[in-house]
């Protein structure tokens, strides 16, 4: 009695396991070895820029503290209102001073030795908030004209006292005074118009000449 096996019953092959147990754990091994390693990269690039973050935090903090520093350091003084007054009545004085120069120097009244009391006379008196910017002499001084500027009208007679004070122009009587606002500046590309914050005023012995 014979009995036949068939050697291609795919029950008789061998099966091949592809995945084992310690396959896989060696798998998961690589692959955590992986993540971690990814992990630490990543977790020192973050802490880098927290680094840097920091750095640059602390760098403004020093500037800003600088800048404040150099703020109240440099700081604008307050201002002295009695000194800039001061420096505004001599400036004022000194303009006076140099229009009575000018007239000298150029020679427009002729004998100045004659009329070198007038000179005097006008450089003695001089009014805070008024200077002169021209005057003309006749004759022997009985024609006198004075032209200057003012901050305040008041001021114009307050001046013509002083001058009577003065033995050559002592009694002199002005037949006109005019008194009026200056022009104003046309304005330019580089600064607006601008009105002048004084007064110009013109003395006149003579009432015909101060008309003209």
């Amino acid at each position: 009695m014979s009995q036949q096996i068939n050697l291609l019953n795919p029950a008789f092959r061998k099966k091949h396991e592809w995945f084992t147990a310690l396959m896989l754990a060696q798998a998961l091994i690589v692959l955590a070895v992986i993540m971690a390693g990814v992990y630490a990269y990543q977790y020192r690039q973050v802490m880098l820029l927290a680094k840097q973050a920091q750095a640059g935090a602390d760098s403004l903090a020093q500037e800003q503290a600088r800048l404040v520093k150099m703020g109240a350091e440099y700081a604008p003084r307050q201002k002295n209102a009695a000194l800039e007054k001061r420096v505004t009545e001599l400036e004022q004085q000194l303009k006076g001073e140099e229009a009575v120069l000018e007239v000298l120097q150029s020679g427009s009244l002729g004998n100045t030795q004659g009329y070198s009391g007038y000179m005097r006379a006008f450089a003695r008196q001089t009014v805070n908030g008024l200077w002169l910017t021209g005057f003309s002499i006749k004759g022997a001084g009985q024609d006198m004209a004075i032209g200057g500027r003012t901050l305040r009208p008041e001021l114009v007679p307050a001046y013509i006292q002083r001058l009577n004070q003065e033995a050559v122009t002592q009694g002199r009587a002005f037949a006109a005074l005019e008194i009026q606002q200056p022009k104003v500046e046309p304005a330019t590309k580089d600064k607006p118009e601008q009105t002048p914050n004084y007064l110009e005023f013109n003395l006149h012995s003579n009432a015909a000449e101060g008309a003209k």
